[in-house]
C-alpha cells in the first residue's frame, strides 16, 4: 500500500506549482506579483491534497484538473490581457516540467507512476535542477532580446485608467527636455482608454506630430512636443502629455511623461511601451 503524507505532498506540488507559474509569467512577460503566484501555487497544492483523499471520481476528472488550473491561472493573471496565451504558455511548461520528471525517474530506474506523482524527492530534486537550467538558458536567450526586462505601467487622467506592459530599454535615453523628468513611449492603442473618440482619432491618423498638436490644441488634456532620434533618424518630434498619475510596477512615477509612439513598439504584442534603464532597480 502506498503511503502519502498529505504535508508533504502539498509543499512539493506548492513548490512545482510555484515553478511553473512563476516560469509562466517570465516567458509571457506579464508583470510579476509573487504573492499572487504563491497563493495560485497553493490552491493547486490544495486540489493535490483533495485529490488524493478522494481515491475516487470526480476530482480524478480531467475536467477537475483543467478547471483547477484555470482557477490558479485565473487567481495569478486574471487581470492581464493575452489570458488565453498565458494559459497555453502555462500548459506548455507543465508538459515541458512533466517530461522533465518523467525523463529523470526513468533513468533513475523509477517507475512511470512515480514519475507522474512525483512525491519522491529522489526524483523531484534532479527535476528541479534540470528545469531550473532549462528555463534559465530559456530566460538568457529572451534576455538577449530584450535586455532590461518588463515593468508594469498604469496611468490615470481625468478619471480614465489604462494599464499595459513596457520593455526596459537600456539603450533607451529619452527625457524630457523641459524638466529632465523620466519619459514611457507607449502605443497609441495602450492609451486609447485615456482619449475621447475624436482625441483617438487623431492620434490614429497618418498625420505628422506637429499637426496633431495643432488639431488637439483645444482639446482637454494638454499635448506638446519633445525631440528624439533613433537608429535611421537623426532628430524627430513625438507628442506627449503629463497625466495624473504614473505607476510602474506599483512605485509611484507622477510626474512622468508620456510620449506616443507613430509606430507598433514590438510586432508580437509582448509589450506596448519602452521606459529607460532607470527602472532597472524597480522589481516586480
Amino acid at each position: 500500500m502506498r503511503v502519502i503524507y498529505v504535508d508533504i505532498l502539498f509543499l512539493l506540488n506548492l513548490a512545482v506549482n510555484y515553478l511553473i507559474l512563476l516560469a509562466t509569467a517570465k516567458i509571457a512577460a506579464v508583470y510579476i506579483n509573487r504573492l499572487k503566484i504563491l497563493l495560485g501555487a497553493a490552491l493547486g497544492g490544495a486540489y493535490a491534497v483533495a485529490a488524493a483523499l478522494m481515491a475516487q471520481p470526480p476530482l480524478h476528472s480531467i475536467w477537475f484538473k483543467i478547471g483547477a488550473a484555470v482557477l490558479m491561472l485565473l487567481v495569478c493573471f486574471g487581470r492581464e490581457r493575452g489570458l488565453l496565451r498565458i494559459t497555453l504558455i502555462f500548459f506548455a511548461v507543465s508538459a515541458a516540467f512533466g517530461g522533465i520528471v518523467l525523463a529523470v525517474s526513468l533513468i533513475g530506474g523509477g517507475g512511470a507512476h512515480e514519475a507522474i506523482v512525483p512525491v519522491s524527492l529522489k526524483v523531484l530534486l534532479p527535476s528541479f535542477a534540470v528545469s531550473y537550467a532549462v528555463i534559465a538558458l530559456i530566460f538568457k536567450k529572451l534576455g538577449r532580446r530584450r535586455p532590461g526586462g518588463f515593468a508594469k505601467i498604469a496611468i490615470k487622467n481625468a478619471g480614465k485608467k489604462t494599464e499595459f506592459i513596457s520593455l526596459i530599454d537600456t539603450g533607451n535615453s529619452l527625457t524630457d527636455p523641459i524638466g529632465g523628468g523620466k519619459v514611457v513611449i507607449a502605443e497609441v492603442e495602450a492609451l486609447a482608454p485615456l482619449f475621447s473618440p475624436n482625441v483617438l482619432d487623431t492620434l490614429r491618423s497618418e498625420m505628422s506630430s506637429t499637426q496633431m498638436l495643432e488639431k488637439l490644441s483645444g482639446c482637454d488634456i494638454a499635448f506638446r512636443l519633445i525631440p528624439y532620434s533613433a537608429v535611421g533618424l537623426k532628430r524627430g518630434l513625438l507628442l506627449a502629455f503629463k497625466p495624473e498619475s504614473v505607476t510602474v510596477n506599483g512605485k509611484d512615477e507622477t510626474g512622468m511623461l508620456v510620449a506616443i509612439s507613430p509606430t507598433r513598439l514590438s510586432e508580437g504584442g509582448l509589450y506596448s511601451a519602452i521606459v529607460g534603464s532607470e527602472f532597472m532597480e524597480v522589481r516586480a
